[in-house]
């Protein structure tokens, strides 16, 4: 009679496999993160106009120092105020509501405008 055997080591293997490719994702996705607040910051420190597009009470809990609150649904209000070839930087509180901002603002005609990413992420990267 043959016997039957499992190999216990290849789901273990697997599971490592698959925590190493995450924990690989985390950073490569931290650096990126980074990598974008530090563009932001590079841009403010040559004079970019620094926006929140989150709502006011996210704002007034806090913010950045010198940026202004127009949150998402009001972005369009910017056009009337602000040159559409000055350097633009948006934040919110992931990067997520920025993204969108960034890309309503190139529709509307901006020419430069950057994500910086979440509040606390560009705090992290501050200079």
């Amino acid at each position: 009679m043959e016997r039957l055997t499992v190999d216990t080591q290849t789901p273990f293997k697997h599971m490592l496999l698959i925590l190493l490719a995450a924990i690989i994702a985390i950073f490569s996705i931290n650096a990126l993160a980074s990598k974008r607040s530090d563009i932001a910051w590079q841009a403010l420190e040559q004079g970019a106009v620094l926006i929140d597009v989150r709502t006011a009470s996210e704002y007034r809990a806090d913010h950045i120092e010198g940026a202004v609150n127009m949150p998402l649904s009001s972005l369009s209000k910017l056009a009337n105020v602000i040159d559409r070839d000055k350097t633009v930087v948006v934040y919110c509180r992931s990067g997520s509501r920025a993204s969108h901002a960034k890309r309503y603002l190139y529709d509307m005609g901006f020419t430069n405008v950057l994500n910086g990413g979440g509040l606390e992420e560009m705090l992290a990267s501050k200079p």
